[in-house]
């Protein structure tokens, strides 16, 4: 896909495809990274991130993704990636007319540098796209930086659900209006 990609900048002298979500280049602060859709490819690579994440905890497994970019509902799966290694990746899937966050991860190294906003904004402009008129989310009770990221973005606290993660940890529902 990389190859397509450089030839269409050459051949149109820009740095997206008119595809949405097919594939891009972009700079977030002074770097820049490759943003394209995930396909079963790449699942292992989110694996990765996601045991480095949650200490060793993978809340997905191969299948859950699976059936995630294989479902009939609108959904969006986008991966970033940095020096041909992905760096971070989000889910977000349609249900009525809620844009549901399902995943977001970002390697310990990569954090800090706007790539999970970027990935949000994405999410939030692909659940406006097909008329969702809010977004919702679920966060560990414990995670206070993620918590922070969402507040900024316009999400606010809606319920506390008990024992909501594998471990027992409760989760914060958390939703934003459209």
């Amino acid at each position: 896909m990389l190859k397509k990609f450089n030839f269409i900048e050459k051949l149109f002298g820009k740095k997206e495809l008119p595809k949405e979500y097919e594939s891009a280049v972009i700079a977030i602060g002074n770097n820049e990274y490759f943003v394209r859709e995930i396909t079963q490819d790449d699942i292992k690579d989110l694996l990765m991130i996601e045991r480095e994440v949650y200490e060793g905890e993978v809340p997905w497994t191969r299948s859950a993704f699976l059936n995630e970019l294989h479902s009939k509902n609108p959904h969006l799966y986008i991966l970033v990636q940095k020096e041909g290694k992905t760096v971070g990746f989000i889910g977000c899937r349609v249900i009525e007319a809620d844009g549901h966050i399902t995943n977001v991860a970002v390697a310990k190294k990569e954090q800090g540098k706007g790539i999970a906003v970027y990935l949000l904004k994405e999410a939030i402009a692909f659940s406006k796209n097909h008329q969702c008129t809010n977004m919702s989310l679920e966060v560990r009770l414990s995670n206070k930086h993620a918590q922070g990221i969402y507040r900024k973005l316009g999400f606010s606290s809606n319920k506390i659900t008990e024992g909501y993660y594998d471990d027992g940890e409760h989760a914060l529902e958390m939703k934003m209006d459209l």
